[in-house]
């Protein structure tokens, strides 16, 4: 029999992660904040739950961390405006995964933790930065899971997101934008789905890994392209160079024998 896995978070990445599950036949629980969402997880064969972490846990959080998997995938917030509030979360998390059954756990993070040195960057290279998005940096985060003694946890560190419905070439559209000609880090949503489900089929559990695309196109390439796309104003491009990081994602794909669907991030924004 196929282990239980609850989603926390079934967004832009949960909710089809949920439906991909449960077409593999696992058992899947699946959270949001919204009660209009519920019937939409519902339908999509998961078992559907109000989870909220205000920063303490709101809901059936013991009966959801009642699984074999944990997949957590929840962005930092403001929150209460009171500082480390997704520290927090993450903290009240961790109390009430103490309390479960649930021992093995998937993390998303951010290659946010890598220094922009121009450097190629691996797993060993991260630093503690704070996120530009609130006042945690992702190796605090990570290391509630990681260095839990309990716990069996895959960190998996995505670089920018793409696919589906997202472009990311909208936040820029008509706005000055430097390092035309620095290389970006990317990776399109059927990547990250399909790595998440080799780690859970392949037991990988206790490990961290990069996960971005092969190739880097530049920030010129990239966002004139995506708002192309969009038939949108690209950016106003400055030609000066800006700090950047290349992230190298040999590990994760020796470990899992692992292609990229989407090696070229220019190909997947039509996708």
């Amino acid at each position: 029999m196929k282990e239980t896995i609850s989603i926390l978070g079934c967004g832009w990445l949960g909710m089809p992660l949920g439906e991909r599950l449960v077409k593999d036949g696992y058992s899947v629980r699946g959270s949001t904040t919204r009660e209009e969402k519920l019937n939409s997880i519902s339908d999509a064969g998961m078992e559907p739950y109000i989870i909220g972490l205000s920063p303490e846990p709101e809901g059936d959080i013991q009966s959801f961390l009642d699984t074999d998997i944990l997949f957590i995938n929840i962005p930092p917030g403001k929150g209460d405006g009171q500082p480390g509030f997704y520290l927090r979360q993450m903290q009240a998390l961790v109390s009430g995964i103490e309390q479960a059954r649930v021992k093995k756990i998937i993390l998303i993070s951010a290659t946010s933790v890598y220094p922009q040195n121009n450097n190629e960057v691996t797993e060993e290279d991260a630093v503690r930065i704070e996120s530009p998005f609130s006042d945690t940096a992702w190796l605090d985060i990570e290391a509630l899971f990681s260095q839990h003694d309990d716990l069996k946890t895959t960190v998996l560190r995505f670089s920018g997101l793409i696919g589906g419905e997202y472009q990311p070439g909208r936040y820029f559209s008509g706005k000055e934008l430097g390092g035309a000609d620095d290389p970006v880090n990317m990776i399109h949503r059927e990547d990250c789905l399909q790595i998440i489900e080799q780690i859970i089929a392949k037991n990988l559990f206790g490990e961290v890994f990069n996960a971005s695309a092969d190739e880097h196109p530049t920030r010129r390439q990239l966002y004139t392209r995506s708002c192309e796309i969009m038939g949108i104003e690209p950016p106003i491009f400055i030609d000066k160079p800006l700090p950047y990081r290349l992230v190298n994602c040999d590990k994760l794909k020796k470990a899992l024998n692992y292609q990229f669907v989407y090696p070229d991030p220019l190909q997947a924004l039509d996708v």
